[in-house]
C-alpha cells in the first residue's frame, strides 16, 4: 500500500480478510466464524449472512434480534442490479389515538410495533441452500451452552439501567440483581433460544406462534396498543433499490423508508471532480452537502441506534449486506418479553413523528422513517462492485457518504475504506467530530465548513468515532486479484472478515 500513514496501511491489512470461494463479514467475531462454518458447508452468502445475523441476535442482544426489524440490500448471482429487503413493521393502529393524546413517548409500551426482523430473516434465508433449523443451528447451541458477554452489551446496558428497571420492577435476565451482566462474564441464554427454535420452525409466521403472544402480553401488560392484527404489519417486502449515477458510477441505496435517498441527496451535492480530487475543498464539499441532506429530514432522525450488521459474498455471485437493529442502545423499547428473553425495539417511538398531518405521523400499517440503510457503487463500467454500510443512527448516512465519496475519487480497497479517518455529525449543536489522521488541507477546510462556522469541534483519536463500516468489494473481471473476494470490518470495533 502506497501513500498511506504506516498505521492506517498495517490496520487496513489487518481488518482485511480475502477468499477464492467467497467473504464473510460480522461485528461479532464469533458470529462471523459461524458464516464461514456455514460456507464451507456448502451454503451460500445468503446462508452465511442470516447464520451471522442469528448468532448476533443472541451475542448482542441490546443490538439487534428478533424484537427488532432489519434491511438489506443483495446482489443474486447473475443479477445486473441489486435488489433491496425492507423488513421493519407498520404502525399499530391505536398509536395515531395516542399522538393525539399529548402521551407519546419514544420508550415503553406505545413505543413497540410489529417487529419485522424475523420475516426478514425468513425472507434472506428462502435464497439459501440451507433449511432454518440449520441455520438457527449455531445461535442456539451460543445460547443454550454460553458465551462470552461482549464489552459493547456491557456499556449499552449501563445507559439502559433506569428504564429496564422501570419496564420490569421485578427483575430482568439481562440484570442480574438489577445491575449490568459484567463484560467477559458467562452467558447462558436458553429461553433466547427457545425464540429461535420457534423461528426454524414458522419462519415469516414466527409472530403467529406463542412469542407473537408472549410479545402481546409484554406490551400490554404495561398499556401498550400493540394488538393481534397489527403483527400483520410485520412483513418483509423486496423492492427494487434507488439509483443515481455519481461521477460515472451508479450508485444503489435501500430505498425509503431508510435514509438511503439522504446519501443519493448528499452525494448528488459535491461534483465528481471535486471527489477525485480528494483534497480539503472536496471534504468541505461534501459536508456542507451532508449536512443539507441532514436538513431536509432532520424531523426524522433517530437517535443513535441499537445496530449491528453482516455481510457475505460467494464465489457463485451472491452477495449480502444486513442491517439489523433494536433501534435505541438500551435495549430499544426497555421492554423485555420474559417468557424468551427478547428485547423488543422501540422503532415506533423513535421512528414516527406524533405532530398530526405530519409525513411521518403513525398512520396504521405505515412504516417508520429509520436511518438505517445500506449502499452499492458500481465499477466504471456498471457492474456493482463495492457494497456496504454501518450502524450508527443519525451518523450513518455521514459515514456512508464519506466512504463511498472515497470511492468514487478512486480507492476501492475495502480495507483502506474501513481505516480511513471519519468526521460525524453531533446532532445536539450541529458541531464536529474529527479524528486524527486527516491531513493539515483537510482538517482545516473541514473546521472552516460553512455548516461548521461557530459550532462546536471535538477531535476524537485515531477510529475514536463509532462507525462500523463493512466493506465487500467483487472481484475485477481480469489482473492478478481476479477471482478474488475481499471484505473488511472497521477497526473501531470488535467485528471481523474472514476469507473463504
Amino acid at each position: 500500500m502506497t501513500n498511506l500513514p504506516a498505521e492506517v496501511a498495517v490496520m487496513a491489512e489487518q481488518v482485511t480478510g480475502r477468499g477464492l470461494r467467497g467473504v464473510v463479514c460480522a461485528a461479532a467475531p464469533i458470529a462471523a466464524q459461524t458464516a464461514a462454518q456455514a460456507m464451507r458447508d456448502g451454503g451460500n452468502a445468503f446462508d452465511a449472512a442470516v447464520t451471522a445475523a442469528l448468532a448476533e441476535t443472541v451475542l448482542l442482544p441490546p443490538k439487534c434480534g428478533l424484537g427488532g426489524d432489519l434491511v438489506a440490500i443483495v446482489l443474486h448471482a447473475g443479477a445486473s442490479e441489486p435488489e433491496a429487503l425492507i423488513a421493519v413493521g407498520g404502525a399499530p393502529a391505536g398509536l395515531a389515538d395516542v399522538a393525539a393524546s399529548g402521551n407519546w413517548r419514544k420508550v415503553g409500551p406505545n413505543s413497540v410495533g410489529p417487529p419485522g426482523a424475523a420475516a426478514g430473516y425468513s425472507a434472506l434465508a428462502d435464497h439459501g441452500r440451507f433449511d432454518r433449523s440449520r441455520l438457527a443451528r449455531p445461535a442456539i447451541e451460543l445460547a443454550v451452552g454460553g458465551f462470552a458477554w461482549a464489552t459493547v452489551c456491557t456499556r449499552l446496558s449501563e445507559q439502559a439501567v433506569a428504564l429496564v428497571a422501570e419496564m420490569h420492577p421485578e427483575g430482568c435476565t439481562y440484570y442480574p440483581g438489577g445491575l449490568p451482566i459484567v463484560a467477559g462474564s458467562a452467558v447462558r441464554l436458553p429461553r433466547l433460544a427457545d425464540a429461535l427454535a420457534e423461528w426454524a420452525e414458522r419462519g415469516s409466521q414466527f409472530l403467529d406462534g406463542p412469542v407473537g403472544e408472549a410479545i402481546l402480553r409484554a406490551v400490554c401488560a404495561r398499556g401498550g396498543v400493540l394488538s393481534r392484527d397489527d403483527l400483520g404489519s410485520a412483513r418483509a417486502e423486496w423492492m427494487p433499490s434507488a439509483r443515481s449515477v455519481v461521477g460515472g458510477r451508479s450508485i444503489w441505496v435501500t430505498p425509503a423508508p431508510t435514509h438511503g435517498p439522504s446519501l443519493l441527496d448528499a452525494l448528488a451535492g459535491v461534483p465528481a471532480e471535486a471527489m477525485r480530487s480528494a483534497g480539503g475543498a472536496a471534504a468541505a464539499a461534501l459536508h456542507s452537502s451532508v449536512m443539507r441532506a441532514i436538513a431536509g429530514r432532520r424531523d426524522m432522525l433517530a437517535d443513535p441506534g441499537g445496530t449491528s450488521m453482516v455481510s457475505a459474498a460467494d464465489s457463485d455471485g451472491n452477495v449480502v449486506v444486513i442491517i439489523h437493529s433494536n433501534s435505541f442502545p438500551r435495549f430499544g423499547s426497555g421492554i423485555v418479553v420474559p417468557e424468551y428473553d427478547l428485547p423488543l425495539a422501540n422503532r415506533a417511538g423513535r421512528g414516527f413523528s406524533p405532530e398530526p398531518g405530519h409525513p411521518n405521523f403513525p398512520v396504521a400499517g405505515r412504516r417508520p422513517a429509520t436511518t438505517l440503510h445500506a449502499w452499492v457503487v458500481s465499477d466504471l463500467e456498471g457492474h456493482p462492485s463495492l457494497f456496504g454500510g454501518t450502524p450508527g443512527g443519525a451518523n450513518q448516512m455521514p459515514w456512508n457518504a464519506q466512504t463511498v465519496a472515497r470511492i468514487v475519487g478512486g480507492e476501492e480497497r475495502p480495507g483502506v475504506l474501513v481505516a480511513a479517518p471519519v468526521w460525524e455529525w453531533l446532532p445536539d449543536d450541529d458541531g464536529l467530530r474529527l479524528e486524527v489522521g486527516f491531513d493539515v488541507e483537510t482538517e482545516a477546510a473541514l473546521v472552516a465548513a460553512p455548516a461548521v462556522t461557530g459550532a462546536r469541534i471535538v477531535h476524537a483519536p485515531r477510529w475514536g468515532c463509532k462507525s462500523a463500516q463493512q466493506v465487500v468489494r467483487v472481484p475485477p473481471a481480469d489482473g492478478p486479484r481476479k477471482g478474488v473476494w475481499e471484505g473488511a470490518a472497521d477497526p473501531r470495533t470488535v467485528g471481523m472478515a474472514l476469507g473463504l
